[in-house]
Parts: C-alpha cells; structure tokens; sequence
C-alpha cells in the first residue's frame, strides 16, 4: 500500500524541474557558518540591528515563538551593513560576491564565453563600458532583502514532523542549521548595465501567493510521507530537490486555497505587516484553534492536489508516526485532516 501511494505522488514534477511559467528551486543556501564566522555575531540584541536564526528558532509557518513557547529565542544578532567587521550581512555578502553568481550570470547573457576573456575581465571591461566601473560587492543584492522560505536543516524521519518550512522575515541572517530557498533568479539585460548599484538583474522567482502555496506544501503531510522514505538526521540538498512537489500556480485547482491558508498562518506580526498589506490586507491567523483547523485544511488540500483517493489518504494518516507529547499531530488532528479531506472532495477548493 505504501508502494502504491509514494507511486502516485511521485507522478508530481520534483522540485528542481523546470516548468514554464511556474515557479522554480534551483538550489538550497546555507548563508553564515557559525564555526567560521562567529565573530560576527553578538549573543544579546543590545545596539544589534538584527536576528541571527537557527534551526530552533522556527517551526512550520512560524517564525518565532509567538505561538509555540517551547522555540527558542534568538541565540545571536549582528550588526548593519555600515558596520563591516561586526556585520553577518556583510559577510554574507562578501561570499556571495566571491562566489561570482553576479558575475557568472553576466558573463554568460553577453557573450563572454566566445572571447578568451576571463569572468572579472570581460565583466570589470563591459560595466566600464556602460557605467564607468566595474563588478562591486554593492552590486550584490541580499537574500535577506525579500520574505523567503527556510527549511530546518536537523530532521529525522521520526520526528513529529520532518519537513519544517517557514516564510522567513525580511532582513533576517540565518545560521548553516536553516537552508533557504533562493528568492531572486539573476537575469540581466542591456539597459541594466548603467545601474549602479545593479539592482534590475535579480527577479523575484516566486510571486507573493507563490511563496506560501509551496511553503503550505513542503509543511503539508503528504510531502512529509515522500519525505521520511529519504530522512536519516539532517535534510539533504540533492534528495529534497529531486521530490515531487505539485507546482501549482494561479489558476491551478488549490493554488488559493492553500497560499491563502498558508499565509494566513505565516504572516503575524510586525515582521509581516508589508506581506498582509502585499496580500490585500489578509488578518493573521492567532488563535489557537483557528491555526489548527487551518493547517489541516492545507493538509487536505495538498492531498487532492496530488490526486490521492480518500483510501490512500487514510493510509498516509493511520501510518503516520505517532510522538508522545505531540505539538500538533495527535488522533483528533489526523481525524480533522481526513474530514476536511472528504468536506473538499464534496465541494472542491471554495474560496
């Protein structure tokens, strides 16, 4: 039976594929090392301008513990950008530009490959050219600049969950125990060439109700049932990529539902006030019972998109492993999930 599901969920695109028109991960990011580069942070948020996140400091659409008082804090903060030697930004930053992604992106939309120029030359040679100086560090644009998923990275397959995914708040550097998903695609043109800092080049890869149907479907449970075949203690890159994910986009069967859900859930706190006011002015979801039913009903939903009949539902949910002490996942919550399953089979993705 665990057969005949898993080969009706791997019917769906993995989540590295490239599908036209809809949203893409290309790869996984783990931005700051502690062991390399602790001198950066400092352990208390006095004269600190921001949060440095771990892994514990998040659950599934949840960044803090405003609803889960047994997250952590925050272990460490850092300093702004205008604060070199005390800045985990600006570390980030010095690596990504190292890294040359910038560059490289450059260097392939213009030719540079057919010269014998390298990389730093050929791309120093064209910003001269149309601006009047080359490649800079500035010209590097932060994940951390736009709202983005993070993914626990320490996971086991006999965890309660194994998959705890979050919309991050903006601004926010995150330890190598978060992997985060890429925000921007680098796709420069001609008339960006002139800008100084290069800001137009980096495009968004997921729209705003983007960002939450697929945060609602890597927490869904159906993902974490593919996902336990594959989890020993830590999330690996290549086997998360190479999942099976529905890609839904606006229009597709489920795509509200579940982004609307999922942002609701999210989206709480000063941290997200621009994100309600991008979605139309949505009220987070605070109360207790509320965010309960509402994660179950993305559960629900995450079934039907991936095209799972109600007998391969109840098998996910009476396998599922069960945890003493459970935060969400106890008999009555995959008794709501089932029945919101067949409420949903009755009359379909209702606003």
């Amino acid at each position: 039976m665990e057969a005949d599901v898993l080969s009706k969920v791997v019917t769906q695109p993995s989540l590295d594929e490239k599908i036209e028109d809809a949203w893409s991960v290309d790869m996984l990011t783990k931005e700051f090392v502690e062991s390399t580069d602790k001198d950066r942070l400092q352990d208390s948020p006095d004269d600190a301008d921001y949060p440095v996140y771990g892994g514990a400091n998040i659950h599934q659409f949840e960044h803090d513990n405003t609803h889960t008082e047994s997250l952590d804090n925050p272990r460490y903060w850092s300093r702004g950008m205008d604060d070199p030697p005390n800045s985990a930004q600006y570390r980030v930053r010095e690596k990504k530009f190292n890294r040359g992604n910038l560059k490289r992106a450059i260097y392939d939309a213009f030719g540079g490959s057919e010269t014998s120029k390298s990389q730093v030359q050929f791309v120093d040679e064209l910003l001269e050219e149309h601006r009047g100086h080359g490649l800079e560090e500035e010209d590097v644009l932060l994940d951390c600049t736009e709202y983005r998923i993070g993914i626990r990275d320490v996971s086991r397959s006999r965890d309660e969950r194994t998959i705890i995914a979050t919309v991050l708040p903006k601004d926010v550097i995150c330890l190598h125990t978060i992997n985060t998903f890429k925000p921007f695609a680098i796709e420069p043109e001609e008339e960006h060439l002139t800008e100084s800092p290069l800001r137009s080049p980096y495009v968004r890869r997921f729209t705003n109700q983007e960002l939450f149907v697929a945060t609602g479907l890597l927490n869904s449970v159906a993902f974490d049932f593919l996902m336990r075949t594959k989890v020993e203690t830590h999330i690996v890159k290549r086997e998360l990529l190479e999942s099976q994910l529905p890609r839904l986009t606006d229009g597709d069967d489920w795509f509200h539902y579940i982004a609307e859900r999922a942002a609701r859930l999210n989206c709480y706190g000063e941290e997200f006030k621009e994100m309600r006011e991008r979605l139309g002015g949505i009220e987070a979801a605070t109360e207790d019972q509320e965010r309960r039913e509402l994660q179950a009903e993305i559960d629900a939903a995450a079934f039907h998109a991936y095209g799972l009949e109600r007998r391969d539902v109840k098998f996910v949910l009476d396998d599922f492993h069960r945890v003493g002490n459970p935060k969400l996942m106890d008999e009555m919550y995959f008794d709501l999930v089932l029945e919101k399953y067949d409420l949903l089979e009755q009359k379909g993705p209702l606003p």
